[in-house]
């Protein structure tokens, strides 16, 4: 019974000693006192909302974003890419010799199945074609990548067809054969969108850039999700 009665007195001790923190704590300073500086803490944020839970996220994302988070955490496995494209432009250049100056239209058209895919988690993801044929100009490359560092997201479109073509060299099509987007996070800018027929970048490419001179651009990407 002593021994009983002297753990009950250890134990009320131990309790009447110890402070005790709430969600919410009336004694500010922990000097086991409600005090007049408690009271001060307590109108310091006299007018304030409390305990309100955090604001639920209502951001749906758009179907571009969520196709491209999807890639590149691994909840779908992109197969392949279909990219056809028809550019034109007009370009006034003079010849070695020729003092009169040459004004040429130049059309140059492509397509290519894109299903060679490489992806980094988390970081990029590529799909091109490995192949460069005369008949198709299908030697494409589709590329989007994130920036850890800036959480911006960015698209590029490469064609080593037109690179070999030698209009480049003429003044045609911007001079360019690697076209990139600018950075852009989330949300991705309205003229980046995804519907049933395909990836859309309007307005996004400027003069130098060999996209701008697209009489159409289609970029249809075919996935599956995961197992």
């Amino acid at each position: 019974m002593t021994l009983i009665a002297l753990v009950v007195a250890v134990t009320a001790g131990a309790q009447g000693t110890s402070i005790h923190e709430y969600p919410w704590n009336p004694d500010s300073n922990n000097d086991t006192y409600i005090g007049s500086e408690d009271l001060m803490g307590l109108l310091s944020t006299y007018g304030t909302q409390f305990g309100l839970p955090p604001e639920p996220c209502t951001y749906d994302g758009t179907p571009l974003e969520e196709l491209t988070f999807s890639i590149m955490d691994g909840t779908i496995i992109l197969d392949s890419v279909f990219i056809e494209y028809e550019i034109e432009d007009i370009s006034t250049y003079y010849l070695q010799g020729c003092p009169d100056p040459v004004t040429d239209t130049v059309v140059f058209a492509g397509y290519g199945m894109l299903d060679n895919i490489a992806l980094s988690l988390n970081q990029s993801f590529t799909s091109y074609f490995s192949e460069t044929s005369s008949t198709t100009n299908g030697a494409l490359q589709l590329m989007c990548t994130f920036s850890s560092e800036n959480g911006q997201y960015y698209w590029a479109l490469l064609n080593n067809s037109l690179y070999y073509s030698g209009f480049l060299n003429d003044g045609f099509f911007g001079g360019d054969w690697f076209a990139q987007s600018y950075n852009s996070a989330i949300p991705f800018p309205d003229d980046w969108f995804l519907d049933e027929e395909g990836i859309h970048f309007n307005d996004t490419w400027n003069q130098s850039q060999w996209p701008y001179y697209a009489n159409y651009l289609h970029i249809l990407p075919y996935w599956h999700y995961a197992e």
